[in-house]
Parts: C-alpha cells; structure tokens; sequence
C-alpha cells in the first residue's frame, strides 16, 4: 500500500499509477492492431498477391504517367481565358439599349489560347456577344519532329546517326471555344477554331451564330434550353485551302454534327445567301430519351446533322472511343448504311473471284459456275444476336475493361478513393449489358473481379461493411474466385467477426491450399478468437 499523510493512501498517487497503466494498456493495443494490420497487408506495405505485387513495381511508371499528365492539365490551365459577366448586369431589367461585347486578342492574356464565357446573363437575345476575327489571328507554336531520311541497304550513310532535329510550326486561331451558364443573350462566332469544336452547356434562350470566318465542324450541347443554333455561310470543318478543291460548307461533310444530350427546344438552321436554306427542333424528350442503365434521359446523346440536304436528329446507338474502328459515334442509319456496304463489298468480291475462275471439262469445254447469292444477316426483328447488338456489346465490354483498368492504375499508386469511382463506372457499365445474372465464365465481363477489386479499395479506406458486400457479391457471381472469398474474410476479421472471419478464410484455403496470405490470415483470425474469449472469461 502507498503511504500518505497521516498513514492514509495517497489516492492522487494511485490514480497517476492506474492512469499510467491505462495508456500502456491502450499502447500495447495498438501496437497490436498495427501487427494485425501488417500481418494482413491491410497497412498496403504489402501486396496480396503476385500479380498485385506486379501492379505495385510499376507503381513508379504510373506515378510519373500521372506527373505528367497533371502537368498537361496545369498547362491547359494556364492557356484557358475566361470571360464572366460581361453585361455586368444579372438581367433583372431590360435595357433601352442592347450591349455588344466583343472579345478580341487585346482582352486575351499572353499564352491564352482556350476561351470560356461563362456566368453571363443578357436581359434578352439582344445583348452579344462577339468572339472577333482578329482572335483568327493568335498565333501558337507547335513542335514537330523532322521526317528521318530513308535508309538504302548496304549504303555507307546507314551508319550515321544524325541526331534528331526539331521544327517549329507556327498555327493561328483558338484552340477551343467553351459557352457554360449563358443565359438571354446570343453568341457569334466570326474567328477559326482550330479544334473545330464548341462545348455549351447549362445555357438557355442563347442564340449561338457561327458566321462564315468561322472554322467549326463539331458542337456540343448539354443540359440546356431554347437553345438556337444558326450557320451563316458556315464552312464545314473539312475545308482545305488546296488548288482545285471545292469549297464545302456546314454540313456537307458527315463530320459535320451537333451532339447534345438533356437539350429541350434546340433550333438548328442553316443560312444560305440570307435565306434558310433547312432548319429543324430537337427536344431529348420528345425525341424519346430514355434511361440506359444507370444513366438518366437527360444522358442520352442525341445527333443533329445534314442527312440528304435536310437537318436530321437521331439517337446515337454506338458511343464513339477515342481511337480505332469504333472512334466515330454512330446512329441506328450509319449502322445500317455500314452493314448493307459490306453486305455488297462481299457480294463483288465473290461475283469478281467467280468471273476469275474457270472449270474445264477434260474435252475442254467450261463448265458454267451456279451463282449463289451471298445470305443476308438477320435482321433484328429475325434473330437477337445481330451484328449491330455484337458491336454494341463489344463497345460496352471494351469501356468497362478501360475503366477496370483505370481503376487498378489508381489502386496501385493508392488513390483508392478513385480506384472506387472507376470499379463502380465499370459496374454500372456492365448493367448495360444482357447477361444480367449471369455467372462464372458466362459473363460477357467479369464482374466479380471487379467487385473484389473494389473490395480491397474498400477495405484500405476502412469501409468495411462495403468491403464485405462487395466480396460476397463475388463470390455469388463465382463461387471459386479465391480474392473474392479471401477478401470477404479480411472484412470480417477487419469487423471484428473473428468466428465468420475464419469460416470464411477456410473455405479460400479449401479453394488454395499452399497459398501463404490466407494462411497467415486464417491463423491470425483464430488468434484474435481465442483472445477474445479469454477477455470474455476474465
């Protein structure tokens, strides 16, 4: 016993005493907690598996890939000018006298070469706003490697290596032209835009005037209304400056498109000479925009463009990639046009390699060849499988393994948050598809390793209860993928549910027998166990 004053227990000393075996207490738990976490690799010192280890030795190359693209984005940054309330007026009153504003390469500051317009509101179409055509005349330098010279066998020259030199090219005009938050006001364009692209969005009762200066090929509107778009003599975007080559104007190239999703009363009209030479309205929901998948109407791409000299709005069925066969987006039309052009290349082909051949008969005379007319796909109406569905569905495959692969890139260099997003874009993908309910190796897209993947993110954000769904998701969809059962046991045992944990963790050892993490794993969980019933024993 402590002594004190006048022979009693010094309590202030005691409590300091309990007090210090507390901490120590809570010390040794984390400590142990930390033990716990690194022997489960949940601290992300180590990885799960050998082809997670992989990921992470290229964690240095993709952490470089995102320096530098985070430069290209601060350099993008650094070239965009923006031009916000320019009526410095929130429309409340109607003026006497319409404002013109016009933008020029003095309002432009050195470097910029992206402009926005944005937070602007007009107190009626009368007010504009002019993007010059002296912004035409903005000059950019672009680096463009020389040509190396051919090589000739066995030349004496071959040997040389020059090194490699570097022109400048100069070019002129915008880069790109981005309309956000406009409202009562009209646009006109009179400058080159070197993107040939114009972006709006969250406008309304805008009246956007691309004159004859101008160089687009391609709009896009989103989420907007009374939204009217007028070509005055509008070149198209495939225009050349080459001798002997026609002058095209808007629309006569199938380039030529405006794409527009959640747009209610949009007018399009091309202007010939003073006169409308066709014009038309599109509205996403009298056109017939629907929900796909997890996305909502106001989602659904629409696409306006010249078909047969009159302006036609179509769905577009096939969304467009960035590179290869599928980077244009098509309408349930093209899609057609394309089939029936193969359909009629094979027919030639076979009618051309039949004119080629002759059979003979041993006395010499030829024998005639029986045509056989080559048989047409189905249609969609005779079979569900048809070409138009398979390219759809190789379309929705290929965007679910981009994100899937995104999301493995940002896991390995522990953006897990992100890695989130793109495992749950790829999933909400995938419900695109038709093999709902499908399971195991009858998937179109493995949707179990995704959700395992988006698991393990889960779990490194100490979300635990998301990590347990996810893994018994997989698991459901394929019951022999081991990560989906291990990593649903490391949720449990995360939890704190050591008995379920180690159910869990034998039914992967059951499944990989020698694999040395879920052993480790089990063997841990049944320690965690046995301490906890002893504390409950005390």
């Amino acid at each position: 016993m402590s002594s004190g004053m006048a022979g009693r227990t010094n309590y202030a000393d005691w409590d300091k005493k309990v007090s210090s075996l507390v901490d120590e207490a809570k010390e040794n738990e984390e400590k142990e907690k930390e033990e716990a976490a690194k022997a489960l690799g949940l601290d992300g010192k180590y990885a799960f598996s050998e082809a997670e280890a992989d990921e992470r030795q290229k964690a240095e190359d993709v952490a470089q890939a995102k320096r530098v693209l985070d430069g290209y984005r601060q350099r993008e940054s650094a070239s965009m000018q923006h031009f916000a309330d320019l009526f410095d007026s929130k429309g409340e009153t109607k003026r006497e006298t319409p404002m013109t504003v016009r933008i020029t390469r003095e309002r432009m500051g050195a470097g910029k070469r992206v402009v926005t317009v944005c937070d602007t509101d007009g107190s009626s179409t009368e007010d504009t706003i002019v993007l010059t055509q002296d912004l035409s005349h903005l000059e950019s330098k672009m680096n463009v490697p020389s040509v190396a010279p051919k090589s000739y066998p066995d030349d004496a020259e071959n040997g040389v290596r020059d090194p490699p030199k570097t022109q400048t090219r100069t070019i002129f005009g915008l880069i790109k032209l981005f309309l956000s938050n406009l409202h009562n006001c009209t646009v006109v364009v009179k400058c080159k835009i070197i993107t040939g692209t114009i972006e709006l969005s969250h406008c309304s009762n805008v009246v956007l005037r691309i004159e004859k200066e101008a160089t687009v090929a391609t709009l896009q509107a989103d989420l907007s209304q009374q939204i009217t778009i007028e070509f005055r003599d509008a070149p198209s975007g495939k225009n050349t400056n080459l001798p002997g080559q026609p002058h095209l104007f808007w629309g006569d190239d199938r380039d030529d498109r405006i794409f527009h999703a959640g747009v209610s009363a949009m007018k399009v009209s091309l202007v010939r000479d003073g006169f409308v030479e066709t014009c038309t309205t599109a509205d996403y929901t009298k056109d017939g925009a629907e929900s796909v998948g997890n996305a909502t109407p106001e989602e659904f791409q629409f696409v306006t463009s010249v078909v047969n000299g009159e302006l036609l709005t179509e769905k577009v069925i096939r969304h467009g990639g960035t590179t290869g066969k599928n980077a244009r987006a098509m309408t349930q039309r093209e899609l057609d046009e394309e089939k029936s052009r193969r359909e009629k290349a094979a027919q030639m082909a076979i009618e051309k390699a039949e004119s080629m051949i002759k059979i003979m008969t041993k006395d010499g005379k030829e024998v005639p060849v029986v045509k056989k007319e080559v048989a047409r796909a189905p249609t969609n109406e005779e079979e569900i499988g048809t070409s138009t569905e398979k390219e759809e569905i190789d379309h929705i495959v290929a965007e679910c393994e981009q994100n899937k692969t995104r999301g493995n890139e940002a896991f390995g260099v522990g953006e897990y948050a992100q890695a989130v997003l793109l495992y749950s874009l790829a999933l909400d993908k995938a419900d695109e598809l038709p093999d709902k309910g499908a399971k195991g190796k009858e998937q179109l897209f493995p949707r179990h390793l995704v959700l395992s993947n988006r698991s393990a993110a889960f779990l490194k954000l100490g979300d635990h209860s998301k990590a347990l769904t996810d893994g018994a998701k997989a698991q459901e969809i394929d019951p022999t993928y081991v990560k989906g059962i291990f990593r649903r046991g490391l949720a449990l045992h995360a939890m704190g549910k050591y008995g379920e944990a180690i159910q869990v963790l034998a039914e992967a050892q059951k499944i990989e027998p020698k694999n040395k993490q879920i052993k480790q794993a089990l063997q841990f969980a049944e320690v965690r166990m046995t301490q906890e019933m002893r504390k409950r024993m005390e």
